[in-house]
């Protein structure tokens, strides 16, 4: 959430929020494998799976959804919200139990 904000508001923070989300990512795998046995730990099954989906969904939607994803973010109640993205939640979240189980196999 603090990178939407930072990008929302045109903070100088967001180029460092962006390579730490960069980083995390790009460590989480191996954490995930090497702290936790994937196949019998429901929570970090889940978590795997939502980063698959998350990464591989984001990274394979055209740019025209993209654009269209961030003009649609914006602030209610000062908390980041994007009712689009919230309407996508269901399809998204069927995603990663579908993620989840391959994992348990």
């Amino acid at each position: 959430m603090m990178m939407l904000e930072a990008y929302l508001t045109l903070s100088p923070d967001f180029n460092d929020l962006l390579h730490y989300c960069n980083l995390i990512y790009d460590v989480l795998p191996t954490i995930l494998c090497g702290a936790f046995d994937i196949r019998n730990d429901k929570d970090a099954r889940k978590l795997s799976a939502i980063m698959v989906v998350a990464c591989g969904y984001g990274g394979d939607m055209p740019e025209s959804l993209s654009n269209e994803l961030l003009d649609d973010i914006d602030f209610y109640y000062n908390k980041v919200k994007c009712l689009k993205i919230e309407r996508m939640l269901p399809a998204l979240s069927k995603m990663v139990i579908e993620e989840q189980n391959d994992f348990a196999k």
